[in-house]
């Protein structure tokens, strides 16, 4: 763990700015405040030596940030106020002007392709649920590897790790950031404990998946009519113990639904997945529960959302990472039941080759972009604003110093600007401020400490390109998509399905995948 960084960032978080802001009278935006004036004031001077020097002020240079959201669209005279908030900041903190445009996350790629396509002004751009090896390879990304002695300096000092860039990084050069998000990830199950305390459930006896198989079953004999499991989060079962409970590493791809192969910790061989003793034994015990009655009959197929189960009243619990372990508390808040986690598995961290926030090539204002992007991860004012609004109108802080709607607004997401869904989207999650039931105090810094020294896998910074091989690799996808909820919810005959996936994929070129994926494998581990 980087000692000195952690120490850095729990004092950012002890002084409000972070998650723990929500312990601190001072708000996140007051804070940064009196730190931006502090350093205007030191800047001031230094510019008015310049200025009796005879120097010309430096021209403002501007930029366009692309970002997303799963919240509504703002209005355009929103945005516009949330722009003019963000370049008062940033003109006067890093000389630049920024351009905000926003975009929802389904409809984001191709937006963002279109505009560089097009040659339109577009400087920071993220590779959203896709790779960004392509946009190296292609050379759309910029190399920004010299700009982290100055312009990314202090960003660099806050990540996880000495290899954090390591899956952003090509050759020894670096293409892009990720995002600091939950990097410390367990595997849970959170559950409504009111019907637990009911039963007299003892759920501390639960540490692993396969434990909670007796309490289904108590509480399915209790409540006959009742879901039990939410089919929406059952690939989070599969994802949480194939990689943190058999410790495979999809190698750059999806653990819950790989198509090019994964390699165990201990062995660096690529296999296909569901050729896999691990792979065969999580859907055998999903069609138990299916079979049981845990999940609903039309589980592979239903429409209603974890939501809408919860809010019903007539569901048990659904599969989680633990990312925050307090998620039981939004649940009890959000659905108007009592909620609880447990916990089922440990971490991992394998590297991901998809989601990097990069700058463009052509921006004219490399220098720019990456001042931007340097505070992104460390300013929580300026993270704030895009997350939350204006403080006093698009959001308040409450006792605790958890942002919460304003008077007349029933929650966050029916304000005017907001884009809450999203905060661990963009830079760094822990100078965002929570809402009510998240991380506080000594809660919040045992949770940063976690992530600073979380397990990695022995493959992380390994990035798979299989641009040559885009359409074995897209067919194999949508074979996977016909098959994988069926098999996460225990719908289909686990062999027979199995067999009929695996035969399709090999004759789409899984085969091709799997031997490319093993010689670059091979290549990177004998640079190491």
């Amino acid at each position: 763990m980087k000692k000195k960084v952690l120490a850095a960032i729990l004092a950012v978080v002890m002084a409000g700015l972070s998650l723990t802001g929500c312990g601190s009278d001072a708000g996140s935006s007051s804070s940064s405040d009196g730190q931006a004036q502090t350093e205007s004031a030191s800047q001031g001077e230094e510019g008015a030596g310049s200025e009796d020097a005879g120097q010309e002020p430096a021209e403002v240079e501007e930029i366009v940030f692309a970002y997303m959201t799963q919240n509504n669209i703002p209005e355009a005279a929103d945005m516009q106020r949330i722009e003019n908030l963000v370049n008062e900041y940033t003109i006067e903190k890093i000389n630049t002007k920024v351009n905000l445009v926003v975009f929802s996350n389904a409809d984001y790629m191709n937006q963002v392709n279109l505009m560089l396509a097009s040659g339109e002004q577009l400087d920071i751009f993220r590779a959203l649920g896709t790779s960004h090896l392509p946009y190296i390879k292609d050379g759309t990304a910029l190399d920004i590897t010299e700009y982290f002695d100055d312009e990314l300096k202090e960003a660099k000092e806050v990540f996880y790790h000495d290899e954090f860039l390591n899956p952003t990084s090509v050759n020894g050069r670096v293409y892009g950031i990720n995002c600091m998000g939950s990097n410390y990830i367990p595997g849970g199950f959170t559950y409504r404990s009111d019907i637990t305390d009911e039963l007299g459930i003892d759920m501390s006896q639960v540490k692993k998946t396969e434990d909670l198989t007796a309490v289904f079953e108590k509480v399915k004999a209790a409540y006959p009519d009742m879901i039990i499991i939410d089919p929406n989060r059952a690939n989070d079962n599969f994802g949480n113990y194939l990689g943190k409970v058999a410790y495979i590493d999809p190698l750059g791809d999806n653990i819950q639904a790989p198509v090019s192969g994964v390699a165990y910790q201990k062995e660096p061989t690529v296999v296909n997945m569901y050729e896999t003793e691990d792979f065969v034994n999580i859907c055998n015990l999903a069609r138990d529960w299916y079979n049981a009655g845990y999940y609903a009959s039309d589980a592979a197929t239903s429409t209603a959302t974890t939501a809408e189960l919860f809010m019903s009243g007539n569901c048990f619990g659904t599969f989680c990472g633990l990312g925050n372990p307090k998620i039981a508390a939004q649940y009890t808040t959000n659905y108007g039941y009592s909620f609880e986690n447990v916990q089922i598995t440990e971490s991992m961290i394998w590297a991901d080759s998809t989601g990097a926030w990069m700058v463009n090539s052509a921006s004219k204002a490399p220098a720019a972009a990456c001042k931007f992007l340097n505070l992104l991860y460390t300013d929580a004012y300026l993270d704030n604003l895009i997350v939350y609004g204006e403080e006093g109108v698009d959001y308040v802080l409450d006792e605790n110093g958890c942002a919460v709607a304003p008077e007349g607004y029933t929650d966050l997401n029916s304000v005017a600007y907001t884009c809450n869904m999203n905060y661990h989207y963009w830079g760094n999650k822990w100078i965002t401020l929570p809402v009510p039931g998240g991380l506080i105090g000594e809660e919040n810094e045992a949770q940063i400490a976690k992530n600073y020294a979380g397990e990695h896998s022995v493959y992380y910074g390994f990035l798979f390109d299989f641009s040559d091989l885009q359409a074995e690799y897209t067919a194999c996808q949508n074979i996977v998509n016909e098959y994988k909820k069926s098999l996460w919810v225990g719908a289909a005959d686990v062999e027979t399905t199995i067999n009929e996936m695996n035969e399709r994929l090999y004759a789409a070129g899984m085969d091709k995948l799997i031997a490319e994926k093993q010689k670059q494998l091979d290549e990177w581990l004998s640079q190491q």
